[in-house]
């Protein structure tokens, strides 16, 4: 009989195979999934576009890391909500529902940029105002859900991943490790196929 700890992680590698990778609700394999969303990546970059990173609790915490990654070796400006003046503020005065699309609005988010939103359920209500406005002014999404697979963030995400299992940590997990591919895959960096350690120090940086 297989452990606990077996049948976790054999349900983690499961869950990439298992996801649903589509766009424009046309379901593709991850290989084209990956492909086409970099050529988008690099059309931003060429435009001096921004990444903005959107996420609830720990899906915020996510969205914090990969906005400083991009940012700092990515070599494209991200963005998240992290400042807890800004976030309640914004909450305070419009709703928290409305707080995310109103960041957007203030730093003016335009269709040379990307919005990618994180959300184990998908269906945030916060979550769900951001994929509505930029579906609204054509600004490309990228939504990752899990859960149920009828959620919102897969009906109008551009681009989504929805990973088909029922339990929080399983499905934040998982989407972690799309966060870490995506940019991974954009720099080129493949841990197979080198024999040095990457070193972030600044006086020895090794991507």
């Amino acid at each position: 009989m297989k452990s606990y700890v077996e049948k976790y992680f054999k349900t983690i590698k499961d869950s990439y195979k298992d996801s649903n990778y589509c766009i424009k609700k046309k379901q593709i394999n991850y290989d084209s999934f990956f492909d086409d969303l970099l050529n988008e990546t690099r059309e931003v970059q060429k435009n001096n576009g921004r990444i903005f990173f959107i996420g609830n609790g720990a899906s915020a915490s996510f969205a914090n890391h990969m906005a400083l990654d991009w940012s700092k070796n990515g070599n494209i400006l991200a963005l998240s909500l992290s400042d807890s003046s800004f976030l309640t503020a914004l909450s305070n005065d419009y709703s928290y529902e409305s707080a995310f699309v109103e960041f957007l609005k203030i730093n003016k988010v335009n269709s040379s940029d990307i919005v990618v939103t994180i959300s184990s359920s998908g269906n945030s209500g916060n979550i769900v105002r951001v994929l509505d406005y930029c579906n609204e002014f054509d600004i490309i999404t990228v939504g990752l859900s899990g859960l149920k697979n009828n959620n919102e963030s897969v009906k109008k995400a551009g681009y989504s991943i929805y990973v088909p299992k029922k339990t929080y940590g399983i499905v934040e997990c998982v989407h972690q490790i799309f966060l870490h591919l995506w940019l991974d895959k954009f720099m080129k960096i493949e841990d197979w196929s080198r024999e040095s350690f990457q070193d972030m120090n600044s006086s020895t940086f090794n991507l």
